[in-house]
């Protein structure tokens, strides 16, 4: 008997000390994987903001390259004669203020310059120390290049855009005839591909392209020179020229100080519990997962219409500023229609992921109902910056997209409105964003 009661002593001592060091063990495995998803989730948001960097800054520096372009078929064209060099190039000038200059070099001497810049005229680009290497290599690679930063010689930096332009003989040999060039003001490009706005996101960046003379990474654009912690990059080509694109979140991928807090509850919980911790947490995780299942839609896993008037209906309790944009897919029918409604469900699917990467962190994605999505943006928003984030979407929405074994194009009618400043109550600011939405979708010619 008395060994008995003594093994149930021990049992009793034994059986807390377990369970803490079981629940202990738990609370370690769980706060490790919260700390990974959220790591992950940060640089999946993350990739997803410098892959829309990207596809800005490539597309913005096309539009230049077609114009060095213009001026090697012109010269081609007129024999390497340059009629009417001012009036074209101050055309060209005016259609962009990222344009700091035009230039043509014959033989490699700047001879013509728009506009006018005198301690330019007759700079021999093989032998000025700033351009000779560029010069060089595009003239012996025959390739167009793109080089910079360098300063400017009326301030500012500028990135030079260079293709070399060769003329065909009586004898049919090509004959090198020189450059034409276009000097692009890089704060303006920058600007233009929203490269900035990655610090408004409190994200640290920094472009670097390979210098194919010196064989390592200059630095083209920044917002820090420090060294950033595991960033995410993206390495692009720019017309024969590699840029890598990094960037960093600027206090980190995770808040080590959370962390540190989180594991003291956790001791502390594990010691109170430890008896019961299991059943508990059981209980408050199914709790959760039913709560979640109830506020999001099934098909395309954003918040559903229920979370949408929860979270409006707090925000106005609170008497907080928001705004709210309205998203009307436009010929949504007809693809149902044509291609089954299996594509539709999966072209539902691929716009709400397209609406993700338009949206800064903060901002609430909702799909109320077939084919109409909602935004709410929370705190104040200009409308700039309402229209910024319109034109976003609507470029984002209306590229072709692959269902299966076919491509389809879709638009989308989108109205906004903020509170207070377009209504007293929610309910006015929805019917207000509906209203103009419908408005766009009438302007567009699409049928209500």
């Amino acid at each position: 008997m008395q060994q008995r009661d003594e093994i149930k002593k021990n049992n009793s001592f034994l059986i807390p000390i377990v369970a803490f060091f079981i629940m202990l063990f738990i609370v370690a495995f769980v706060i490790s994987q919260l700390w990974v998803a959220e790591r992950e989730k940060q640089r999946t948001h993350a990739k997803n903001l410098i892959e829309q960097v990207v596809v800005n800054l490539t597309t913005t520096l096309n539009e230049y390259f077609d114009n060095t372009q213009f001026w090697r078929s012109y010269i081609i064209k007129n024999k390497g004669q340059v009629p009417h060099f001012d009036d074209i190039a101050e055309a060209l000038y005016s259609t962009s203020s990222c344009i700091a200059s035009i230039q043509l070099a014959p033989d490699g001497i700047i001879t013509y310059s728009y506009p006018q810049i005198s301690d330019m005229e007759n700079t021999n680009l093989f032998t000025d120390p700033i351009h000779r290497d560029d010069a060089k290599y595009s003239r012996l690679a025959n390739l167009t290049t793109i080089t910079g930063p360098f300063p400017q010689r009326r301030g500012g930096s500028g990135l030079t855009i260079r293709t070399p332009i060769t003329i065909k003989e009586k004898d049919n040999a090509q004959v090198f005839w020189g450059f034409s060039t276009i000097t692009l003001r890089a704060e303006e490009i920058f600007k233009e591909a929203h490269l900035p706005d990655l610090r408004d996101d409190d994200y640290h960046y920094q472009l670097k392209s390979i210098n194919p003379h010196k064989g390592k990474l200059d630095t083209i654009q920044c917002s820090t020179y420090d060294t950033l912690k595991n960033p995410v990059s993206l390495t692009f080509g720019v017309h024969n020229t590699a840029w890598t694109l990094f960037i960093a979140p600027k206090k980190g991928w995770v808040n080590y100080s959370t962390i540190v807090f989180e594991i003291i509850i956790g001791l502390v919980f594990s010691l109170l519990i430890s008896f019961s911790a299991a059943s508990i947490w059981n209980l408050i995780r199914r709790e959760s997962t039913f709560k979640k299942l109830s506020y999001v839609d099934s098909l395309t896993k954003l918040q559903n219409s229920r979370k949408f008037y929860e979270i409006l209906n707090h925000l106005h309790s609170e008497d907080k500023p928001f705004a709210v944009v309205y998203i009307d897919l436009n010929k949504f029918k007809p693809i149902n229609d044509n291609h089954g409604h299996r594509s539709g469900d999966e072209l539902l699917i691929i716009v709400s992921k397209k609406l993700r990467n338009c949206i800064r962190e903060g901002d609430e994605i909702f799909r109320i109902g077939g084919d109409e999505f909602a935004i709410i943006v929370p705190n104040q928003i200009t409308i700039n910056g309402l229209s910024n984030l319109v034109q976003r979407i609507k470029a984002s929405i209306g590229r072709t997209t692959v269902l299966g074994n076919s491509t389809v194009q879709i638009t989308a009618s989108i109205g906004y409105a903020r509170y207070p400043q377009d209504g007293s109550s929610f309910e006015n600011i929805v019917q207000i964003a509906e209203e103009m939405m419908y408005a766009d979708k009438k302007s567009m010619g699409e049928e209500r």
